[in-house]
């Protein structure tokens, strides 16, 4: 039998043939060997498609003809660009021709960027693809192999979307838990400017001096601005981060609210708390969740340090490049068997009533987010310093 291949006619072709046609191709007899690789290219789940130099199609099985929409009968001769879109043609053209000179015989297409198919209906789909290369009478035959991953990507998508929400639903119940102990606090801190407020309201009800009235004035307009940044504080805390897209956030000033907070529902009588803000570039992220990051850590410093009160300094720096966020406390200090698993949701070692062991996981995922470092140093009896370090970056308007 001859075996040489012409430009109109190759083993290619014969194989596509007895595929279709169960048959032989222009009367030239076709093998058992050659038979049994086409019965096993036909039945074949995955796409087989063959190219030769010409980069024209010469084999395309069912698999393909499944994954593609295409009838072999009116893809086969066709250039391999049909297959591709437009935008990726050049690139792969380029590859093709780099694998052809290259000395190994197979590789997979998946070691280089995503492969992506066009169908007959213009619809793309994303693969995995191996191919490979056989010499036969001069000519270099390219045969792809391809493996329609949309489900598996979709399936992975929907992964990532669940765990983000799971996170969400930690950080939102963590701040829940947290409102639950400012409301300790919250009542006698409105409580007081309240009844200042009635009281001056009396005081111009019953009055005639009009300057005295105007002082009592002043003084309900100062107390109702205390009673609204408080309202203020905890409405941005309270609500879900997903809400709200990036801003431009000013550290040092969330750094004091975070303090304000806490002194709102802790006692903090025996603490001394030391800032040391400098002047430091805004950082882009929403708002209310670096507000949670601080005050989950300022909160975590002050309980350990108990009723027994201790030292409290926070300390804001910057290269320009980054802003630094150092929180450090004399209290009991974290255990080292225990500052490795401070991150784990739900480990705590506080009592029943101080929290629910997610804290610092929301803290190190919030930190996370915005491409941001955290670390602990503690010592047993000496005390703990958390380091939170964000990146200064240009706003970006997008929510993430």
């Amino acid at each position: 039998m001859d075996t040489r291949l012409t430009s109109k006619t190759s083993r290619a072709d014969q194989t596509q043939d007895v595929m279709a046609e169960g048959g032989v191709h222009g009367g030239e007899p076709i093998n058992a060997r050659e038979r049994q690789l086409a019965g096993m290219v036909s039945v074949a789940p995955d796409a087989i498609i063959a190219i030769g130099d010409d980069a024209t199609i010469r084999v395309f099985n069912p698999g393909a003809e499944k994954l593609f929409g295409y009838q072999a009968k009116d893809i086969l001769g066709q250039p391999l660009d049909e297959l591709i879109p437009a935008r990726f043609r050049k690139a792969h053209a380029g590859y093709v021709e780099r694998f052809r000179a290259a000395p190994e015989q197979s590789r997979l297409m998946t070691e280089r960027s995503e492969i992506i198919g066009l169908r007959a209906d213009g619809s793309e789909f994303p693969a995995e693809a191996s191919v490979s290369k056989l010499e036969m009478d001069g000519e270099t035959f390219l045969t792809v192999m391809l493996h329609d991953v949309t489900a598996r990507k979709q399936a992975e998508a929907e992964l990532i979307a669940a765990k983000e929400k799971a996170e969400q639903a930690l950080i939102q119940a963590e701040k829940m838990s947290a409102l639950g102990t400012l409301a300790s606090g919250i009542g006698h801190e409105i409580n007081n400017p309240l009844y200042a407020i009635l009281g001056a309201a009396e005081a111009i009800r019953d009055g005639s001096e009009l300057s005295r009235c105007q002082e009592h004035a002043r003084d309900i307009v100062d107390y109702c601005k205390h009673i609204a940044g408080i309202i203020k504080n905890l409405s941005g805390y309270s609500q879900p981060a997903e809400r709200h897209g990036l801003e431009t956030v000013d550290v040092n000033a969330l750094v004091g609210e975070a303090v304000s907070m806490v002194q709102l529902s802790l006692l903090t009588d025996r603490i001394e708390i030391s800032q040391e803000l400098h002047p430091v570039p805004a950082i882009s992220a929403k708002t209310e969740d670096i507000q949670q990051a601080f005050f989950n850590v300022i909160r975590n410093a002050v309980q350990a340090m108990g009723d027994e009160g201790g030292k409290l300094e926070i300390e804001t720096t910057s290269d320009g490049v980054q802003v630094s966020v150092r929180i450090s406390d004399n209290g009991t200090g974290i255990a080292p068997e225990d500052l490795t698993r401070i991150y784990d949701p739900f480990f705590t070692t506080k009592g029943p009533d101080e929290g629910e062991g997610i804290g610092l996981f929301v803290v190190q995922q919030i930190v996370k987010k915005y491409q941001g470092t955290i670390d602990f140093k503690s010592s047993v009896g000496e005390g703990t310093t958390c380091t939170m370090v964000f990146p200064v970056q240009e706003l970006n308007k997008e929510a993430v």
